[in-house]
């Protein structure tokens, strides 16, 4: 099933029979910006009425054959809808990535030429703004810590991180982990999402901290202009167990094709074997 989000947006209550063009689009525009990019998703325009309320349709579709949008495009909206809903119940979305600047156009502009703006995720779960819930939710944002959002990356995918386990600490006053990457590119943080907070003590433990245990991290990773990795918006850690392998159990007792070790040596040196 394709993966859709419906934006209604209505007239002011000061002015019913006036929408603007130019506050009708935008506030679509910035709806769709606040879900966020990914490689190969794009949002199509799948139904349109003109007439006010003006009311939109988009649809997901994949632009790259490899790539799941169903999966994509789910998640998108999911992160959409926690963190408004996050600020409609008077709370700081826990999104580090939510786009607080669109977010405050938005609201904005439903306090002054758009009087209501519905959107629709999927199964009738219906998210309304109203200039009264709008003035409060910019209040809300504009007491935003400010190192907390709008950290600049060029790009993101959803994917996995391996190494030792180095540190447990804040990072942007956000709860994280960070680890020694297993390929050589320095110290990863791993912010730990707001699920993951809690099962974190399930996953991993401080011990395997102090032990440097290797782990797994998934999530969204964050990369900057040079290629490096920002850091990781991480939703599950798992421990990678290093299994013991004793001297019997790689033993090869014909390894030698029955000569004995002087006897082979002396073939290998010679260039004879095989």
């Amino acid at each position: 099933m394709a993966e859709r989000i419906t934006i209604t947006i209505r007239a002011s209550g000061a002015h019913p029979d006036v929408l603007t063009v130019q506050d009708a689009m935008r506030q679509v525009l910035d709806v769709f910006e606040m879900l966020g990019t990914m490689p190969g998703v794009e949002w199509k325009l799948a139904d349109a009425s003109i007439n006010s309320p003006l009311h939109i349709v988009g649809e997901a579709v994949s632009l790259e054959p490899s790539v799941d949008v169903s999966v994509i495009a789910r998640s998108q909206k999911q992160n959409l809808a926690n963190s408004l809903r996050d600020i409609c119940s008077g709370r700081l979305p826990s999104d580090p990535d939510f786009p607080v600047k669109t977010a405050k156009r938005v609201f904005s502009r439903n306090v002054n030429g758009v009087g209501l703006t519905e959107i629709v995720f999927e199964h009738g779960e219906l998210i309304t703004f109203t200039p009264a819930l709008a003035r409060q939710a910019i209040q809300v944002l504009e007491h935003r810590p400010p190192e907390l959002f709008d950290i600049p990356s060029v790009r993101e995918e959803f994917g996995s991180v391996e190494g030792t386990l180095n540190d447990v600490a804040t990072h942007y006053n956000y709860p994280a982990v960070r680890i020694i990457e297993s390929r050589g590119r320095g110290p990863v943080w791993c912010r730990l999402s707001h699920e993951l907070q809690a099962e974190f003590q399930d996953k991993a433990t401080y011990l395997d901290v102090w032990a440097h245990r290797r782990v797994r991290v998934r999530g969204r990773i964050k990369y900057g202009e040079d290629g490096g990795i920002l850091y990781v918006l991480a939703t599950d850690i798992r421990r990678i167990d290093d299994k013991e392998t004793s001297l019997e159990a790689i033993k090869d007792q014909n390894f030698t094709g029955g000569l004995s070790v002087a006897e082979y040596l002396d073939r290998f040196r010679e260039g004879s074997l095989g």
